[in-house]
């Protein structure tokens, strides 16, 4: 991701059925504009990639409180995904 200016960073929240992930998705800016949902459901990538990576509890305790600088998560793993509020921790 060479050119900052054109994407969108949103922090999220990724659960899996072992984990949870909270980082940042790097959304692109796109004429016309996409939402999030429409982002993750791009079928051209079976991963969704995340920075700035926490690794929080759901469910199994390994590798609870990791930092990450990226994640790729398998989408066919995930379970739920969810936008984080500015300040949410």
């Amino acid at each position: 991701m060479s050119d900052q200016g054109s994407y969108e960073k949103i922090r999220v929240l990724v659960e899996t059925a072992e984990r949870g992930f909270k980082g940042f998705i790097h959304k692109p800016i796109d004429d016309p504009p996409m939402r999030l949902s429409d982002h993750l459901n791009n079928h051209d990538k079976d991963f969704v990639c995340l920075s700035d990576v926490q690794v929080v509890e759901r469910g199994q305790s390994y590798r609870v409180g990791d930092r990450r600088d990226f994640v790729a998560v398998s989408k066919g793993a995930i379970t739920y995904v969810t936008p984080l509020k500015e300040g949410e921790v």
